[in-house]
């Protein structure tokens, strides 16, 4: 999205910048101080007498003027993209958990937590859909019907995304793990939800999710989320690798906190590409 605040200092900035150059050369070449009132006097003096002033000087003001408003275009119309980390969500996750005994195992995934620049659009592998259809082609023999689970709480957490502007993909099968929710929100937003599933399993998907999302876009990081709706209580509340939500009513008002980001006009194209691109992951990771 844009940074105003950047667009405004960078105008100011180039602003400066030509005032002090027109200066500097109507000093040098007019004698004409434009920081002197007196000066300012005299040349309205000899407007008024209608004297002859050179063309050059008035052209001064004219280039300058043009440089500016075209500085101003090339700022507004080529700006920089950044890639939004959300740096409040382990203090949100705080605040609606407990304590964790000294007994709960604890497994980590280290998220990517450095904002990068990105193009407008994103730069995706030419041979993903080749890779996919050849993995699909060479298989021998037929394989084994995927599992997909049909828990009752599958289109109630779906509707709660959408109802955050989040986009629900299909649920893949990541190394023999199907998870109940799979949604994408702009900015390179992954979220990867399962219900009463084991732990373990989940965050090795999510593993092997964030090592495919690196291996085929190196330069884009992708932000992975990952929670548990835990309606059996099997799990600690605090968990550094997963949010564990004990009821829906808790997922829907941490999720209705934290909405997907707004798809702006200028955002439309990036995420249109973004979209694309998952939705070769999910038909290509299924074959790993």
């Amino acid at each position: 999205m844009k940074n105003k605040l950047e667009h405004i200092l960078l105008s100011i900035l180039l602003g400066l910048s030509i005032f002090l150059g027109l200066s500097f050369w109507l000093n040098t070449v007019f004698s004409f101080n434009i920081f002197c009132g007196a000066h300012w006097d005299e040349l309205s003096k000899l407007q008024a007498s209608q004297t002859p002033i050179s063309m050059g000087f008035y052209a001064s003001f004219v280039i300058a003027i043009f440089i500016f408003s075209f500085g101003i275009y090339m700022i507004y119309r080529y700006e920089i993209r950044h890639i939004k980390i959300i740096k409040n969500q382990n203090t949100i996750k705080k605040q609606i958990v407990q304590p964790i005994p000294e007994e709960t195992k604890e497994i980590e995934i280290t998220e990517p937590v450095i904002s990068v620049s990105r193009p407008p659009r994103l730069n995706l592998p030419k041979n993903m859909a080749q890779i996919a259809e050849q993995k699909n082609t060479l298989q021998n023999k037929p394989a084994k019907k995927e599992s997909v689970s049909t828990n009752p709480y599958n289109p109630i957490i779906s509707d709660i995304f959408s109802a955050s502007g989040y986009i629900v993909k299909q649920n893949p099968v990541i190394s023999g793990f199907t998870p109940n929710l799979f949604a994408i929100g702009n900015n390179e937003i992954v979220w990867v939800g399962g219900v009463d599933c084991d732990i373990e399993k989940m965050i090795s998907a999510l593993q092997k999710l964030d090592s495919v999302f690196k291996e085929t876009l190196e330069d884009i990081p992708i932000n992975i989320s990952g929670f548990i709706l835990d309606t059996m209580n099997k799990y600690n509340s605090n968990n550094n690798a997963l949010m564990i939500f004990k009821s829906i009513d808790e997922l829907k008002e941490f999720i209705k906190q934290n909405p997907a980001d707004e798809i702006t006009e200028n955002d439309r194209e990036s995420f249109d590409s973004y979209s694309e691109y998952i939705d070769t992951i999910i038909q290509y990771i299924k074959n790993i």
